[in-house]
């Protein structure tokens, strides 16, 4: 076996452009199998990660449709089994006026001690502290809110006074507000947009819109395991007439999501190991025309059919190896520098996303290209071991006389 490819190595040498450019073929395969697939998976941990950050002791009930959500129905949510809280909130659209137009933002009135935080574990201040909930004046803003990614847009601190325009039923509105905190960066995350809003108390809320209608409210239930119990008691009170949101909802539609998107970019790869294939094929045929007189001298020394069978198949085979480690290799560097792009949400924030390799998918990718290696060569390596002595030698007079 070790003479087969030592043999087979130096066939390689003797032809070195043509085995280097048939190995460039293989490695593509492996390559972006390993790239694709390592950047697909950093995704999916990247976007469970931010899932989570709502908490998996977390629901979120959206009304649906013209229902709206009422004090009524908050005391109903109330009194499902394993729910530890529920609190209700308004969402308001407004602007703050910057030089040149006007920096969107989000107005969420919800009691930020009581519920916020309880609701979406993740967020932390930086600095100050949560508006009490009466304190309808008070104000903690998202990390982009307070420093905006546009240097010519107005910041803010501590003790500041933000003015916003608010869109209350068509019509706009003015308040004043002062900042008594401000977030750490959150990210982008399940429902609601942190970095980008500016959280009041429900009192605030209520005054603004005049109204008992809320946009939704948040459930906490005292463990992840009635989640799913509390969002079917849910649907039974509301049915049709509201929307639930879990984090293990969202991570399940994601995972499905990009489980598909990940199969079908590694089809689109594996079609280049058929374009391989088809490449090692083609060599390994003109090897053995050109080796026409070798395999006749080798046959009349003694080799038999599967002697030469062997030679080629591992000469094949030995580019199929070459490939596949370089393909792996490839591959790595391929999925570290897509990672170094790092797309911009649409908050304006860098998403870090960093490779995760699977040694399954590395050892089915290798696999993979020494199989095509060994395949393509099979049909070259049968069609030459069928030649005989005298007709080889024939073969190669006869080529020699049209030269």
């Amino acid at each position: 076996m070790s003479a087969l490819f030592y043999l087979a190595f130096q066939a390689l040498k003797e032809r070195k452009v043509r085995s280097v450019l048939t190995i460039l073929g293989i490695l593509i395969g492996p390559a972006s199998i390993i790239g694709i697939t390592s950047m697909v998976g950093g995704y999916r941990t990247y976007i469970t990660d931010q899932l989570l950050k709502l908490g998996t002791n977390t629901i979120a009930v959206t009304p649906s449709g013209s229902f709206t959500i009422t004090p009524a129905d908050v005391q109903m949510l109330q009194g499902i089994p394993g729910v530890k809280g529920v609190f209700p909130y308004y969402v308001i659209p407004a602007y703050i006026s910057v030089p040149g137009g006007t920096e969107q933002v989000e107005v969420l009135a919800v009691n930020a001690q009581e519920g916020l935080v309880e609701a979406v574990p993740g967020i932390q201040l930086s600095s100050g502290q949560y508006p009490q909930p009466y304190d309808t004046a008070g104000a903690v803003l998202g990390y982009l809110v307070a420093n905006p990614r546009n240097q010519y847009y107005p910041h803010f601190q501590v003790g500041q006074v933000v003015n916003l325009q608010m869109y209350v039923d068509g019509s706009l509105e003015s308040k004043s507000f002062m900042v008594t905190g401000v977030l750490k960066e959150f990210g982008q995350s399940f429902f609601i947009n942190v970095d980008q809003d500016l959280f009041v108390p429900l009192a605030t809320g209520q005054e603004v819109t005049g109204s008992q209608r809320y946009a939704g409210v948040l459930l906490v239930v005292y463990n992840s395991a009635y989640v799913n119990q509390v969002a079917n008691q849910i649907y039974d009170l509301f049915g049709n007439e509201v929307s639930v949101y879990t984090a293990e909802e969202g991570i399940n539609i994601a995972s499905s999501i990009i489980g598909s998107l990940n199969a079908l970019l590694v089809s689109a790869a594996a079609i280049s190991l058929l374009v391989a294939f088809i490449g090692v094929t083609t060599t390994m045929f003109t090897s053995t025309i050109e080796r026409t007189k070798e395999i006749g001298l080798l046959k009349a020394l003694g080799f038999t059919s599967w002697d030469v069978v062997g030679m080629f198949v591992a000469e094949s085979a030995l580019m199929g190896l070459i490939g596949g480690i370089s393909g792996l290799g490839t591959g790595v560097l391929v999925a570290y520098a897509l990672s170094y792009l790092r797309p911009a949400s649409s908050l304006g924030l860098e998403v870090a996303i960093s490779p995760e390799f699977s040694l399954q998918t590395s050892l089915m990718a290798f696999g993979l290209s020494v199989l095509v290696g060994i395949l393509a060569g099979m049909i070259p390596a049968y069609r030459a071991s069928k030649l005989m002595p005298m007709e080889a030698l024939r073969h190669e007079r006869k080529r020699r006389k049209k030269s």
